[in-house]
Order: C-alpha cells, then structure tokens, then sequence
C-alpha cells in the first residue's frame, strides 16, 4: 500500500514535468528581417559598414593606425564601388525626379568619399584626435545621407 502511494505521489509530480526532460527539437533560431530587395548597393554598404564600426572604435589608438589605414582602405573601395549602383529607394521616387535623385546621391558618396581621404591623411600623419573629429563629421553625413536615400526598411 505505501508503495502505490509513493508511485502514485512520485508520478503526479514527476508528470507534469516529463515533457521538459524530454529532447526537444531546438527551436528554429530566429530569422533577421529578409530584404527582399537585396542589392549589390547593399551588400557593398553592409561590408563597408563593417569596417566603419571597427574604424570607429579603434581610431583613437595611435598604435592601430596600420590596421585603421587597412580599414580605410576597405572604406574607399566600397565607397567607389557604390557609386557606380542606384539606391533601392530611387524606385519609390517619381520617374521625372529619378535621374536628379541618383545624380545627388552620387555627389553625397563623392563628399563621403572625399571626407574619407581626410580620414586617411590624418591617419597616415598620426593625428588620431583629428581623425576621431572627422569620423564624428562622417558619422553625420552618414546619418543624413541615409535619411535622403535609403529605402527605410520594413
């Protein structure tokens, strides 16, 4: 009799938690926000915007200049690689406005790219301060940039 007892007891607890012991199929990991509209433009971009976050975090230190001029140089590859796309977001601009619209993207990449010899030539004289004020500088026209003539994403 106690032994039905105990078994009766250890299963009413043990039951409800069974489930939770057993191996269970991982949960698909969660997907990031697919773009339907993958583009060149934006790989180029997601590639240079890699190599902007670790500029950014290293440009104050004098002795990663090297590796910071190596990042540099991933920057102004990617940035003249991009002017020769459109931006996704020319296609949600009226067709009388599209070509004065991909004209003034090209000029804002060509100021970006022109700030970014900046950058580099502070970088190669070993002025970190004033390469921490121009990235602060593109940062900005970055953000505006980005404002004008990205697709927002859904």
């Amino acid at each position: 009799m106690k032994n039905r007892l105990l078994f009766l007891v250890l299963a009413l607890v043990i039951l409800p938690v069974a489930p939770a012991l057993h191996a269970q199929t991982p949960a698909p990991a969660p997907e990031h926000k697919k773009k339907a509209d993958e583009t060149e433009l934006g790989k180029t971009m997601e590639k240079m915007n890699g190599a902007w976050r670790k500029l950014r975090k290293q440009a104050g230190d004098a002795t990663a200049n090297a590796a910071s001029l190596e990042l540099v140089a991933t920057i102004k590859a990617c940035g003249e690689k991009a002017l020769a796309f459109k931006p996704a977001k020319v296609a949600d601009v009226p067709a009388a406005d599209q070509e004065k619209f991909v004209a003034d993207y090209q000029q804002e990449m060509k100021e970006f790219l022109a700030q970014v010899g900046k950058l580099e030539a502070a970088l190669q004289a070993n002025d970190n301060a004033a390469a921490q004020d121009l990235i602060r500088k593109i940062g900005a026209l970055q953000k505006e940039a980005h404002k004008e003539f990205k697709r927002p994403e859904l």
